[in-house]
């Protein structure tokens, strides 16, 4: 996992990527944090995506640009295009199956 530090930066990482998951979060809320340790549980070892972290207090104009007003929030991307968008936290074995099937089936709603 890597950290982004603004939506240019994001932008330009995402290119070398087919598969791209963004968590946008505010490590002061202890669901942000949750959500963090579940996703680097779920992605241990994982090859398929690649997944970065954009920290509220760095990367300012997350929120902004990704239309964003809940942190947690987990993004995926597939060659370049949003596919889904998760808030909160769940655990490391739905993450782990959200990421390893397709990704834009049965899009989720909170």
């Amino acid at each position: 996992m890597q950290n982004v530090f603004s939506f240019t930066d994001f932008q330009h990482k995402m290119e070398r990527h087919d598969r791209v998951a963004l968590l946008i979060h505010n490590p002061e809320n202890e669901t942000s944090r949750c959500a963090f340790r579940k996703i680097s549980e779920a992605m241990y070892l994982n090859q398929t995506i690649a997944v970065f972290i954009a920290d509220i207090s760095q990367c300012k104009d997350a929120n902004k640009n990704f239309g964003v007003n809940t942190e947690p929030t987990l993004l995926l991307f597939e060659k370049g295009e949003r596919v889904n968008e998760l808030q909160g936290c769940h655990e490391s074995d739905f993450y782990k199956i959200l990421i390893n099937n397709d990704m834009t089936e049965n899009k989720i709603k909170n």
